[in-house]
């Protein structure tokens, strides 16, 4: 697979994926087409973006952290921090409570999330 950023060819598994949501139009522009526009509440579309990274531009562009020689052999993805009521909620925690009964790693908890929808 080929980098959004540099185009250099990367393996599907090792690209660093990122989805995106812009604007169509910046900020100065929407004002602009709202004043012009014929209709009253005129959302402008979203544009809906997946870039891959090389581990080197991800870097780069402060998308993932250098990790130690030691660090870079984990595979397993960032424990996820939710947000509850202003609180921080342990990621066990929130599947707990959206499922009804507790998990046992984030891997499980992965799976528990698709089979809860």
């Amino acid at each position: 697979m080929r980098g959004s950023n540099c185009s250099r060819c990367v393996p599907k598994v090792k690209a660093i994926k990122c989805f995106t949501m812009r604007n169509m139009a910046e900020s100065a522009a929407v004002r602009d087409i709202s004043e012009v526009s014929g209709y009253q509440e005129y959302v402008i579309p979203k544009l809906c973006l997946k870039i891959a990274y090389c581990v080197s531009c991800a870097i780069h562009s402060h998308v993932v952290r250098v990790r130690s020689r030691e660090g870079r052999r984990n595979r397993a993805p960032p424990p996820r921090v939710r947000y509850k009521d202003t609180a921080i909620v342990d990621a066990d925690d929130a599947a707990t409570a959206k499922i009804g009964f507790p998990i046992a790693s984030n891997s499980s908890y992965l799976f528990a999330c698709r089979a809860a929808r």
